[in-house]
């Protein structure tokens, strides 16, 4: 417990913190909800799926009506994954594995496909002898239904985010790549506990797009962070040659590209309004303006708080406007780059208070009743499960790498001497996600 003398310090800095930020909330300013309505300005590289006759703004539904609604797809599935994050090894050894299974919601005539996984493992020895070229995966005893993958991150200068390197190739190559097998196989929608297209490596194309930027991924392993970028692309051609939806769903981020598209708008417009907003990033902005107090002291019980569909048309990266995928080494099915852009809408669950950005592929969510119907599916989701839907959290279930499992993993490398941090050691690193 903190020391008692500390702690009465921190009660009384708090309390005057409480003081100013009460003072600050008294003074008049643009709320939220009112700064969401800017977003049918036009610049700022996204924009509202709305009729133009339509303003854009926040809607709030009773939970137990949503709960109520036809379910367009009442079967579905997600796709989650887990590694073992970075084993270091006394010699310089880095290894990251990860594992990436499917999650199942509903009676399926597929729930065998639960049983499959796909694996990989990725290791770094900075030494020009090493080489797991002469591993063949075929030739090891890998239990049926599960895709196994070796690779051997390339020989390069020292990196203070090697480690991150290892970890991030091994669990988006795994989910990518499960995502994909499971695609042609599943009869209902997709769910990505994440992002559409994985952060890492959506991050190291933008900046090589743009020429600037911490670039060393695409510069060591180009052709690793093309096949992950690969896998998901193809993942949502592959939903969309089936006509059914594909979604990812992030539960926090630090983005604020929708909150500097706001304010780029409103400075455009010349509109009545102070920039920059208080708001920090997105969850921040989209936080506040789906909260309401009706949830506590309204008649019609907790709401389901929602926004209509953006669009982000391109992204802004060191100042240059940059259409993502547009200039990459990568194959599009439908040739347009624009046609596999984020579309995206917030949504918050009152009983936990959490705000999620849903995000679906523009070529999928270009008609308004497909949009209408994806967004339905998603809202009846989060009245029923009042967190993420629920095949993701059976994915997470099935795919998680526990600590015990990774002691057991970093003790079969017996020829060398594993190291741990201190973090690790008193076990704060469980705490992370997994």
């Amino acid at each position: 417990m903190t020391d008692f003398g500390a702690y009465a310090a921190l009660q009384e800095m708090f309390t005057e913190l409480n003081h100013a930020v009460g003072e600050f909330e008294d003074d008049p300013r643009v709320t939220a909800e009112e700064a969401l309505a800017h977003f049918g300005l036009s610049g700022g590289h996204i924009e509202p799926l709305l009729p133009d006759d339509e303003e854009f703004g926040v809607a709030h539904e009773p939970t137990s009506k949503i709960y109520d609604w036809d379910d367009p797809w009442p079967i579905s599935y997600g796709i989650d994954g887990s590694t073992t994050r970075s084993l270091q090894f006394n010699n310089g050894l880095l290894v990251g594995a990860s594992v990436a299974k499917l999650g199942i919601s509903g009676e399926s005539d597929y729930a065998d496909l639960a049983n499959q996984a796909t694996t990989a493992l990725v290791a770094h020895l900075n030494e020009e002898e090493f080489s797991l070229r002469d591993i063949d995966t075929a030739s090891l005893t890998i239990p049926e239904g599960i895709d196994a993958h070796l690779f051997q991150f390339p020989p390069c200068e020292r990196t203070s985010r090697l480690e991150e390197y290892v970890v991030e190739v091994s669990r988006t190559y795994a989910e990518g790549r499960h995502a994909f097998e499971m695609a042609g196989e599943i009869d209902g929608p997709l769910f990505i506990d994440g992002p559409l297209y994985p952060n890492p490596a959506f991050g190291w194309m933008l900046f090589e797009q743009v020429g600037e930027g911490p670039r060393r991924m695409t510069e060591i392993w180009p052709e690793m962070v093309s096949d992950i970028l690969q896998n998901y692309v193809k993942t949502v051609e592959m939903m969309h040659r089936r006509d059914l939806p594909i979604v990812g769903i992030t539960k926090t981020s630090g983005s604020a590209v929708a909150l500097d598209a706001l304010e780029t708008k409103i400075e455009a417009a010349d509109v009545d309004v102070s920039v920059p907003l208080p708001w920090t990033n997105d969850h921040q902005l989209f936080n506040d303006a789906l909260f309401t107090m009706e949830d506590k002291h309204g008649n019609r019980g907790s709401l389901i708080s929602y926004t209509p569909w953006l669009l982000q048309t391109r992204q802004t990266v060191r100042g240059t406007p940059v259409v993502p995928f547009e200039t990459f080494d990568i194959e599009l099915e439908h040739g347009d780059a624009r046609e596999y852009q984020r579309a995206f809408f917030y949504a918050r669950t009152p009983m936990t208070d959490n705000v999620m950005r849903v995000e679906a592929p523009y070529m999928l969510v270009r008609e308004k009743p497909t949009r209408d119907r994806i967004q339905r599916k998603l809202l009846v989701e989060l009245a029923q499960q009042q967190k993420e839907p629920r095949a993701i959290t059976h994915a997470d279930e099935m795919a998680r790498i526990t600590r015990a499992d990774r002691n057991n993993l970093r003790q079969l490398l017996g020829s060398v001497r594993a190291l741990e941090d201190y973090n690790e050691k008193r076990g704060f690193r469980d705490m992370e996600a997994e």
